[in-house]
C-alpha cells in the first residue's frame, strides 16, 4: 500500500474513541418484515443473538478494523449479506477499507459546518418517507439539477449521501430488510458538470456504494434526462459490479406518466408529479435529523483500518486504479 494510504490510516487511528459505546438494543419489527426477512435474508430469530456475537469477536480479534460495535448498526450487515458469515466479514472489512482512503469524503462530517450544511441544504439525495406496501424498497430520490457546481464539488455531495445513509442503516429497518430503489431525477438540466469526474475517485466512490454499503439497491429510475444520455448510462454500467446490472434500470425520459407505472402519485412528491407535497419540506427534515445526528456522525470520523496492523488479505488490493490517478471523465454536452 502506498505512504499515502499508510498515512492516512494512520491519521484515522489517531482520533481517540469511547470505548464505551452507548449499546442500542436491537429494535423489535413488524410481523411483514419478519416474514421477508425470513424468506429473503434467511433470517432465522433464534439464531441473531449468536451471529451477532460471532461478528464482535472476529472484530475484536481482526486488530486492523476499528468499527462500531452497536448490535443495531452489526444486524444491518447481517441482513444485507443474507447471514452469510464470510459476507459479513467482507463486507464489513471492504465497508471500513475504502472509508480509510477517502478523506475527501469521511472527514469533516460536521452538519453544523457552514459549508457542509450548504451542500446538505441543495437536496440532492433526499429519502422519501412513504411506499406504497410497509415491505416495498424504500425510495430514494437523488436531484442531478440541484446539484451547484460552482459551491460545491462530486466528493461533497457523496459525503452528504453517506451521512443519510449512515442513519439509514442505523434507524430504518424496512430499508435495510426491503433495499431501497433510487429515482435519479436530472432535472433536464445542461449539467455537465455532473459527469466531469476523477475516473480514480470515482472509481472508490462505486466501491463505497456497492461493495462496501450494506444497503441493498433494488432498482434505478431516471427521469427528465438529456440527449444522448445512453451514452452516460452505458459508462455508469460499467462501473457497477454484476449484481447492480441485472437490477431494474429503467430510463423513463421526460414521460411522468412512465414513472408511475413503477411509483404510484401517492409515494412522490409534487415535482414528480406526486401527492406527497413539495420536496423540500423532505430536505428540510433530513437537514435537521442529521443535526440531531451530529455526535454520531462526527463519531464516524475515528473509525476506519490500521494497515499496519492486518493479518488478512486487503479486500481492494485486486482494484485496479484504486489509489492511483486515472484522469477525468470528458465533459458530455448536452442541450
Amino acid at each position: 500500500m502506498s505512504l499515502k494510504v499508510e498515512a492516512l490510516t494512520k491519521e484515522v487511528f489517531s482520533v481517540p474513541v469511547s470505548a464505551e459505546r452507548k449499546m442500542i438494543p436491537i429494535r423489535p419489527i413488524p410481523e411483514c418484515l419478519k416474514r421477508k426477512a425470513a424468506e429473503e435474508l434467511n433470517e432465522k430469530e433464534g439464531r441473531v443473538t449468536e451471529e451477532l456475537a460471532m461478528i464482535k469477536t472476529w472484530m475484536q480479534q481482526s486488530g486492523h478494523i476499528r468499527g462500531r460495535m452497536e448490535e443495531q448498526f452489526l444486524l444491518g450487515f447481517l441482513r444485507s449479506c443474507k447471514h452469510s458469515m464470510e459476507r459479513v466479514k467482507e463486507k464489513l472489512d471492504t465497508y471500513y477499507t475504502i472509508r480509510s482512503v477517502l478523506p475527501e469524503v469521511m472527514r469533516n462530517r460536521d452538519p453544523l459546518d457552514p459549508f457542509v450544511r450548504k451542500v446538505i441544504q441543495m437536496g440532492v439525495t433526499v429519502p422519501l418517507p412513504k411506499t406504497v406496501n410497509p415491505d416495498d424498497p424504500k425510495i430514494i430520490l437523488i436531484r442531478g439539477d440541484a446539484f451547484n457546481g460552482d459551491v460545491c464539488d462530486f466528493p461533497d455531495i457523496l459525503k452528504v449521501f453517506t451521512m443519510i445513509g449512515d442513519i439509514l442503516l442505523r434507524d430504518d429497518d424496512q430499508m435495510m430488510i426491503c433495499g431501497q430503489a433510487a429515482i435519479i431525477d436530472l432535472g433536464h438540466s445542461s449539467s455537465s458538470h455532473l459527469f466531469n469526474f476523477n475516473l480514480s475517485f470515482l472509481r472508490k466512490a462505486s466501491i463505497l456504494n456497492q461493495q462496501a454499503s450494506p444497503l441493498r439497491q433494488k432498482g434505478f429510475h431516471f427521469i427528465n434526462t438529456p440527449k444522448s444520455f445512453d451514452i452516460v448510462l452505458n459508462i455508469f454500467k460499467g462501473l457497477m459490479t454484476e449484481k447492480n446490472r441485472k437490477r431494474t434500470i429503467v430510463s423513463h425520459g421526460s414521460s411522468l406518466e412512465s414513472l408511475h407505472k413503477y411509483f404510484p402519485k401517492s409515494v412522490l412528491p409534487a415535482e414528480l408529479g406526486g401527492e406527497l407535497g413539495p420536496v423540500q419540506q423532505f430536505v428540510d427534515e433530513w437537514e435537521q435529523k442529521l443535526i440531531d445526528n451530529r455526535a454520531y456522525l462526527i463519531e464516524e470520523e475515528s473509525l476506519g483500518v490500521d494497515e499496519n496492523r492486518r493479518t488478512t488479505t486487503n479486500p481492494l488490493a485486486e482494484e485496479k486504479d484504486l489509489f492511483g490517478t486515472a484522469g477525468t471523465f470528458r465533459k458530455l454536452e448536452f442541450d
